[in-house]
């Protein structure tokens, strides 16, 4: 919904016009005059020297002309045209959380809005207080608006759309389905449907995820029942990291693997060889900094610089506080011990699995991500995000616009929005490295 807010007032009249305003019960439609003219007339006031009884005056004519009178003079005076008001619609509602700018909350308006880059404060449901800067006629004019919060905004569901049992198994769908809400530490759950885990089949259920704002999600999904069940999501096609510069190639882009343990020693002369121009090396797991580096990092970190590799870093959080997450910053500026790196480094939060049980809102996790992002900044290190294109795109907000490392298994990248580095498949080949590793594209962008 949008209202329509008409206002104006001068300089000099700002403050006793702007309370009158105020005090009418519905400021929807409100006109102040923004002229600084005179009034057109001003009544002459009697002074005290005309209220007292005076000796008679005798005077002698003369030839001297007689001084017009002040209300002669100020009838004469030119009367100043009035500037035209200033006219806004603002929006009426704002979703809580969202990034909007005053230039955005004002939709039209017949004067410039001074300070349009200014942000709403959406970060608390109810009614806020806003004031709108304008200049018009070289004059500045102030004026104070109300909007509302509110959070209209359903739970969605992060992983769990479809369901496969195998025959014999026990099922129940809390066991399965990951869920959310923007708002919502602890969105509830409900479900109708029969499902015969005792024969194949397909059976239909419909989910109910409700907040407490009265927002529900209802979504059928269909329950598959087998003897093999099997990730529909999961590609193992194998990529070799020469086929995979030849197939991405383009003016700005470089290409290399991220690396953990799980790619065990390596080689990083051979993988250099190959073209690989970068590595992206996961320093430690867990949350609070803990102290759970990877096994490989010191000879990770150290064997791509020698051989002459691009080196950024990353870090597998499972943290669920700010305060987790400046603590996790600080144990990696620990361990950099002031090394510098080539790319900003990476917080990877993957624990989506039965996400509801954490006690967060999706707010909460992002803003788990700014605080890392900050402590870091204040230790003279840029973040990137990580996470999947689905993700991404859904659910975190990156409300400070840090660079995305966005990993999509697809042959072309759909992501809609500005991305850094694409890490196109978990099953690449690359010599020096024993087994499968992570292969990535990564492009220049404005930062």
């Amino acid at each position: 919904m949008k209202k329509a807010l008409i206002f104006a007032a001068s300089a000099l009249m700002l403050t006793s016009c702007g309370k009158e305003i105020e005090q009418q019960s519905a400021p929807r439609v409100t006109t102040v005059n923004t002229t600084t003219a005179e009034q057109d007339a001003v009544p002459d006031e009697m002074t005290p020297a005309e209220t007292e009884e005076s000796p008679a005056v005798t005077t002698t004519a003369t030839t001297k002309k007689e001084e017009p009178s002040k209300a002669e003079t100020t009838a004469k005076a030119p009367k100043k045209a009035e500037p035209a008001p200033i006219s806004a619609v603002c929006m009426d509602t704002v979703e809580v959380y969202h990034k909007v700018k005053l230039s955005e909350f004002v939709t039209e308006s017949s004067a410039v809005l001074a300070n349009g880059d200014d942000i709403l404060d959406t970060e608390t449901l109810g009614e806020h207080e806003v004031t709108l800067k304008f200049e018009q006629d070289g004059a500045s004019v102030e004026k104070k608006v109300t909007y509302t919060v509110i959070d209209s905004t359903a739970p969605v569901i992060l992983l769990g759309d479809t369901m496969s049992v195998s025959v014999g198994e026990w099922f129940d769908p809390a066991d399965y389905i990951s869920y959310a809400d923007n708002f919502d530490r602890a969105p509830s759950f409900d479900w109708s449907g029969t499902v015969d885990t005792s024969a194949a089949g397909v059976y239909p259920i419909t989910v109910y995820i409700s907040d407490h704002n009265g927002n529900t999600l209802t979504q059928d999904i269909d329950v598959t029942v087998s003897d093999y069940v099997t990730d529909p999501y999961y590609d193992d096609s194998v990529i070799y990291f020469s086929d995979f510069r030849q197939q991405y190639a383009a003016d700005g882009r470089e290409f290399g693997i991220d690396v953990s343990r799980w790619q065990g020693s390596i080689d990083f002369d051979a993988v250099a060889s190959e073209g690989c121009s970068f590595a992206i090396v996961r320093m430690g797991y867990g949350e609070f900094g803990g102290a759970d580096l990877d096994a490989y990092y010191y000879d990770n970190i150290a064997g791509a610089k020698n051989a002459g590799l691009k080196v950024g870093v990353y870090f597998y959080s499972t943290d669920t506080t700010t305060e987790g997450a400046r603590a996790t910053a600080r144990r990696m500026v620990e361990v950099l011990g002031g090394q510098s790196l080539d790319m900003p480094i990476a917080f990877d939060w993957e624990e989506f699995q039965h996400f509801q049980n954490y006690g967060i809102s999706l707010h909460d996790l992002s803003e788990v991500f700014e605080a890392f992002a900050d402590e870091l900044r204040q230790n003279g290190y840029d973040t990137m995000l990580y996470s999947s294109k689905n993700f991404m795109e859904r659910f975190w907000e990156n409300k400070n616009d840090h660079p995305v490392w966005v990993a999509q298994y697809y042959d072309e990248l759909t992501y809609s929005g500005d991305w850094y580095i694409w890490q196109r498949c978990g099953t690449g080949r690359i010599s020096g490295i024993d087994g499968a590793v992570d292969l990535n594209v990564m492009q220049e962008v404005a930062r």
